[in-house]
């Protein structure tokens, strides 16, 4: 009788634990990394970073991200890394250990163009890389989740 409460009580622990978890995949065509972490080249790390995203879907980047960094050409009307705009040459690849997935795409803002890099992977971390046209590179650290689908609070837009 101890051996099946006990066995009973292990069963139940994984079940909570999260063996019993549906797997969700990456999709590159719609998803949403929130941004926890930033690396600017030319200073220090921030970490703890709260209300900062990056969302693809429906053929566009709404970006939100903060970025730090020295410009090589001033632009003054340059708002930094907000807006909403539709991306282009648009690739998937894999890593070179095949254990994530690589989005690449850019996107045109006022005069200066972005080109993302991003890296996700299996256990929700995803990291992006920014080269802006007139600034230095900028990465970023998250966590991934999908949009659109059912049960996403983002899978309307």
């Amino acid at each position: 009788m101890k051996r099946r409460t006990i066995a009973f009580i292990i069963g139940m622990m994984f079940a909570v634990c999260g063996w019993s978890q549906e797997r969700i995949v990456f999709s590159p065509e719609a998803f949403r990394i929130n941004v926890t972490e930033m690396h600017p080249m030319s200073y220090n790390a921030q970490y703890g970073l709260n209300d900062f995203s990056l969302t693809v879907r429906n053929d566009s980047a709404l970006v939100l991200m903060p970025y730090f960094g020295e410009a090589y050409v001033p632009s003054f009307d340059y708002p930094g890394l907000h807006f909403d705009q539709k991306y282009r040459d648009f690739k998937v690849g894999a890593t070179k250990k095949k254990d994530g997935v690589i989005v690449s795409f850019s996107v045109k803002h006022g005069i200066v163009d972005h080109q993302f890099t991003i890296t996700a992977y299996p256990n929700r971390k995803a990291y992006i890389t920014v080269i802006p046209s007139n600034a230095q590179t900028c990465s970023f650290a998250g966590e991934w989740s999908p949009i659109g689908q059912k049960g996403s609070s983002l899978s309307k837009r």
